[in-house]
């Protein structure tokens, strides 16, 4: 059987334009591009992955902190309208016992029977509110 150039493999070592290490290469197949070995593009490869993971975590923890910060809104939102409830509760008492006094000191001045009623059905209104 004669040995023909045909049926062989020729290659050559060259030196990985990236990492510099050498790899093989057919002979004569240099292109006018860079040569780059397997080691360099599967290196490049895993960057692009690891990217990729880096980008989604990255999405991931700004919808966290985006859920997060909504919450805290509706916490003070919430906190605000227990506010303003206690507020107008206070306001209501305030007006409750401001007329109580007022009554109070007419019936003292007076001694009228209407006056004491009043103050009777005030009295009563405020236990029902308070109790």
């Amino acid at each position: 059987m004669p040995d023909s150039n045909d049926e062989k493999l020729i290659v050559e070592l060259v030196a990985c334009s990236r990492c510099g290490n050498p790899f093989m290469v057919e002979k004569g197949k240099k292109s006018s591009g860079d040569l780059v070995c397997d080691n360099c593009i599967k290196l490049e490869q895993r960057k692009k992955q690891l990217a990729l993971g880096v980008i989604d975590n990255v999405l991931e923890s700004q919808k966290e902190i985006g859920d997060s910060i909504m919450e805290v809104k509706n916490k003070i939102s919430q906190s605000q309208s227990n506010k303003q409830f206690f507020l107008e509760k206070i306001k209501r008492k305030s007006e409750s016992l401001t007329k109580s006094i007022e009554l109070l000191q007419k019936i003292d001045k007076t001694k009228e029977e209407k006056f004491i009623d009043e103050y009777k059905k005030l009295f009563e209104k405020l236990k029902k509110d308070y109790s």
